[in-house]
């Protein structure tokens, strides 16, 4: 039995599948590609599976994880892409498959691709904002309480381009177990004090190491 890394892309109608409904997806995924996977032991058995860094509600990505385990050491791991895409559906793309190199819990930060339905307005406003030496926001606790936190250091770095005429802020934040931060905490609040909302849409690009390194 070996640990098998799967690398896939979420995007189109599937960024609208809740956490709790892309499990039951890769679960149902896996059974119909065959794959001799691991389920755990005792009363009530389950597919093996951990999502390395679950995705918010809403969003897109070109970097998503999952770990399975295989029971046949001998399986040709590179196969596993191909196999899984013939029977997902096209918002769905494994593109490719490993033996993990690091752990959950390595996982450092995230990059993401903001892109506003704009025509440049929006650009100057939210560079000022994000460059700010205080910057507060109100964020859950997982005991569902808010609390003021202050992300001006949190912000790793961020740039601008545009793109078929929209504004895209690509922006590489704090992310994994030690400390998570999703980007519309500080959009909201950017929104609330420029006192007009722009449509954008979020694509996850990368997952990082604390080098700066994908993960892997």
């Amino acid at each position: 039995m070996k640990n098998v890394r799967l690398f896939y892309k979420k995007s189109g109608r599937m960024k609208f599948i809740s956490h709790l409904d892309m499990t039951r997806f890769m679960t149902r995924t896996i059974r119909r590609a065959k794959l001799p996977v691991w389920y755990t032991e005792g009363f009530n058995p389950h597919l093996y599976m951990t999502f390395a860094l679950p995705l918010s509600l809403g969003f897109e990505s070109e970097y998503e994880i999952l770990d399975i385990r295989i029971l046949d050491d001998g399986y040709p791991i590179s196969e596993l892409p191909e196999k899984l895409n013939a029977v997902c559906p096209p918002y769905i793309r494994f593109f490719d498959a490993a033996e993990p190199i690091l752990k959950s819990g390595d996982i450092a930060a995230a990059c993401f691709e903001i892109t506003f339905d704009d025509d440049g307005e929006i650009k100057n406003a939210l560079s000022e904002f994000l460059n700010r030496d205080t910057l507060t926001v109100l964020k859950k606790t997982k005991k569902g309480a808010e609390k003021e936190i202050d992300i001006a250091d949190k912000v790793k770095s961020f740039s601008f381009n545009k793109s078929e005429g929209n504004t895209v802020l690509k922006i590489t934040l704090p992310a994994g177990s030690r400390e998570n931060l999703n980007p519309e905490l500080f959009l909201n609040k950017f929104f609330e004090e420029y006192g007009k909302h722009f449509y954008y849409t979020v694509n996850r690009t990368a997952i990082l190491d604390a080098k700066g390194n994908l993960f892997k």
